[in-house]
Parts: structure tokens; sequence; C-alpha cells
């Protein structure tokens, strides 16, 4: 596709494409969905690949690279791909009007033009897939490099700046610290008592319950 003036861009005319079942469909314009959907295929599919990306390159050679992009990540990105198609196409020939001012055959035939339209890009050719790919992204290549110069720009300000770092933890001031009272250390023993003398009666039991200890004489064997 060539290269567009400025003028054929400020007022795009539509393109359209027909499709290997002889159905036409016309190429919109890419906006903010249609972006967010195309992100979705890339980030899905290219990976770690979109990184490497240089918005900077020829801009023929950019358009070259991205859509070599775009095809190679529509097989991890089966049905992003599918629904990102379906927004970047409509039906040739609709009666673009509102549905108020559409006559009762306009609306049967822009309802049928649908149903085609659903029918055709629901598993559409090989063929078809590529095609449309490489007229969308012929299309939207200079906005789409514009941008991703726009968002380097962008991102570089934010490092120079410093925005990319996290800001360090504060230190506490001399009321803080001086309110921060320390935690007693763990104890390691028990108290000591304050109960006067230790009883060693147990101690002493303790002591001696190794020892056999006396039968007690039975009771009633006293001497006379």
């Amino acid at each position: 596709m060539p290269d567009e003036s400025e003028l054929e861009r400020l007022d795009p005319q539509p393109v359209t494409v027909k499709l290997s079942t002889g159905f036409p469909v016309e190429v919109v314009r890419l906006r903010t969905r249609q972006f967010f959907r195309l992100l979705r295929v890339l980030t899905h599919g290219a990976g770690p690949a979109l990184t490497r990306l240089n918005f900077r390159d020829e801009p023929e050679q950019f358009t070259e690279r991205f859509l070599m992009l775009v095809l190679m990540s529509i097989p991890d990105a089966e049905s992003e791909a599918i629904t990102f198609l379906q927004s970047m196409c409509k039906p040739a020939g609709l009666a673009d009007k509102p549905d108020s001012q559409l006559t009762k055959q306009e609306k049967e035939d822009n309802a049928a033009a649908w149903e085609g339209f659903n029918e055709a890009l629901f598993n559409p050719e090989l063929g078809d897939t590529l095609d449309l790919i490489e007229v969308i992204v012929r299309q939207e290549a200079p906005e789409l490099q514009a941008l991703g110069k726009r968002l380097e720009a962008m991102m570089d300000l934010f490092r120079r700046t410093g925005q990319d770092k996290e800001p360090p933890e504060p230190e506490p001031g001399p009321e803080q610290l001086a309110s921060q009272e320390p935690s007693p250390p763990p104890s390691t023993s028990s108290a000591p008592s304050t109960d006067g003398a230790t009883l060693t009666s147990s101690a002493s039991r303790s002591a001696g319950s190794g020892r056999s200890r006396r039968p007690s004489a039975p009771a009633g064997n006293g001497t006379a």
C-alpha cells in the first residue's frame, strides 16, 4: 500500500477488502478499544520480543518489522487476533445512518450484512487473515510509530527525573526515637521467692526417693 499524504490521513478513504468467499469488508481506523485489543495480541503472542521493536527505524523498515511481529504473535493469541480483526472491520456498503432514519429495507439489508460478516470472520481463511492484518498494519503503522516515539520520550523523562525509583523510608526524628521504649529482655530464669526461707521437705523426699523405705509395722503388733 503506498504511503498516504497528510491530507489523506486527515480525511481517510475507506479501504475495502474482498474475502475469498466474495464477501466485502471495510477496514476501519484504529481507535482506543482496537488499540488495546492489538496490545493483547502482542503481549500474549510476542512477549519479550515486543521490547526489541525500534520506533526510531525508517518508516518502511518499522512497518515490515511490526507486521512480522503481529503475524508471529497470532498462533499464541488466536482468540485475541480474531477479536481484533472483527473490531477493525465492518460489512462494506452498510447504510450509515442513525436507526431512526433507516427505512425498513435498509434495516433488513444491514442486518443481513452483519449476519454475513459474523459468519465470514468467525473463522476466516488463512489467506484472508493475512490480507487483513497486512492492510491494517500498513494503514496504522505511521500512527503506531509516532505513538511509540511519544511513549519512549515519556519513559525517558520518567527515568531522568528519578520517578522510576521508590523514595527511601524516612528516618525517625528525635521525638520518635525518644518515644520508642526498648522492650525488656526475655527472662531466662524464674523470679526469686520473697516468702522467707525455702522449705526443703520436698527436696529431701526427692533426694531420698532412690532409697528403699523401711516397711511400717502392721497395726496391732505392738509389744505387751
